[in-house]
C-alpha cells in the first residue's frame, strides 16, 4: 500500500496530519526566541511532538501506541492538536497563524469523532502494516 493509493479518505487525513506536524516543528523553531529557559523548553517539546505526529503518519511504533494511544482516535488527536496549538499561539504572524490552524484542525477532528459516517484512517486505528502492536496486545 503506497502513500496515496488508499481507497478510503485516509490520504487527505495523512496530508493534514503531516502539515500539522510540520506546523508544530516550525512553531517550535520560532518559539526559541526570545531565548529563555521557558521558551527553549517549550520549543523543544513542540518540535518533538511535531516529529511524533509526522512519525505516526508513516509508522506507529509500539511505544507510541502504548504511551500515546490518544493519537489513535479523532477526539484524542483533536484535543492534542488544540493543546499544542494553544502552546504555539503567541504574538507573531507565524505563531498566530500556525497555532490557530492547529487548533482549528483539532476542533474539526473532535467533530469527526462524533460523525458516524466517517471512520478514522488506518494509521489512527492501529491496523496498518507499519503498526507495531505492544507486546501482549492484539490488533
Amino acid at each position: 500500500m503506497g502513500f496515496f493509493d488508499q481507497d478510503s479518505i485516509a490520504s487527505p487525513f495523512r496530508i493534514v496530519n503531516l502539515v500539522i506536524g510540520a506546523l508544530m516543528v516550525l512553531g517550535g523553531i520560532v518559539s526559541f526566541f526570545p531565548l529563555g529557559f521557558r521558551t527553549v523548553v517549550l520549543a523543544i517539546y513542540t518540535i518533538l511532538f511535531g516529529a511524533l505526529v509526522i512519525t505516526a503518519e508513516f509508522s506507529m511504533p509500539s511505544q507510541i501506541a502504548r504511551y500515546a494511544s490518544f493519537l489513535m482516535s479523532f477526539i484524542g488527536r483533536g484535543l492534542f492538536y488544540i493543546f499544542m496549538g494553544a502552546l504555539i499561539l503567541a504574538p507573531g504572524a507565524l505563531r498566530i497563524v500556525g497555532g490557530s490552524v492547529i487548533m482549528l484542525v483539532g476542533a474539526i477532528f473532535i467533530v469527526l469523532e462524533f460523525t458516524p459516517s466517517i471512520e478514522p484512517p488506518t494509521n489512527m486505528r492501529g491496523d496498518e502494516p507499519g503498526y507495531e502492536a505492544p507486546v501482549g496486545e492484539t490488533v
